[in-house]
């Protein structure tokens, strides 16, 4: 494995958050806090090997996940640095993994370039599906650009939530299928 491929593997497994296509020019957030209403349906956190990396969890207003039902808030607390660049060649990874389209990858990273921040120990990074059509990424609880991108948003959190993620216990534990002493 070349020392490019091995790196974009461990920021794979790091976390991934990055806020993509279709975002909007305002920055203001679109209610007073991520979290109103919104009740933990599982949390699990990413291991590799002996390391913990981060700590996520979903929300939805009913502790329950349905697919269509808003809003949804996906957060996750990282236990390591990672450079922003590194994020956007792991989530790459992740989409090519669950077969989205190259143009469709390509065009959601070209406009993330310069847009998301590295994150280091204790950083929280959030995406909170509001409804149907608009997303919002928030850092450290403070909301980033407004997404209007139903594709991207749904893409997004498959790469945790699809039946075909590349950490199935994972996706278990954010369910609630399967529990995590974290």
């Amino acid at each position: 494995m070349s020392m490019l491929s091995t790196k974009a593997y461990l920021s794979v497994i790091f976390g991934l958050f990055l806020p993509f296509c279709g975002y909007a020019n305002s920055t203001s957030a679109v209610d007073n806090s991520m979290t109103k209403d919104l009740v933990e349906v599982g949390r699990g956190e990413m291991d590799w090997l002996w390391f913990n990396l981060y700590k996520a969890r979903l929300m939805t207003p009913t502790g329950q996940y349905q697919q269509g039902e808003y809003p949804q808030l996906l957060d996750i607390e990282y236990y390591r640095d990672i450079d922003a660049a590194d994020l956007l060649e792991a989530t790459a990874e992740q989409w090519r993994h669950l077969g989205y389209a190259d143009s469709d990858i390509g065009n959601w990273l070209n406009l993330l370039k310069g847009i998301w921040p590295n994150v280091a120990l204790g950083d929280h990074l959030s995406f909170k599906l509001i409804d149907s059509n608009q997303s919002q990424f928030y850092f450290n609880q403070q909301p980033l650009r407004l997404i209007q991108d139903p594709q991207f948003s749904q893409a997004f959190l498959a790469i945790w939530l699809s039946t075909k993620t590349s950490r199935p216990s994972l996706r278990a534990q954010l369910l609630g299928e399967k529990s995590c002493d974290c």
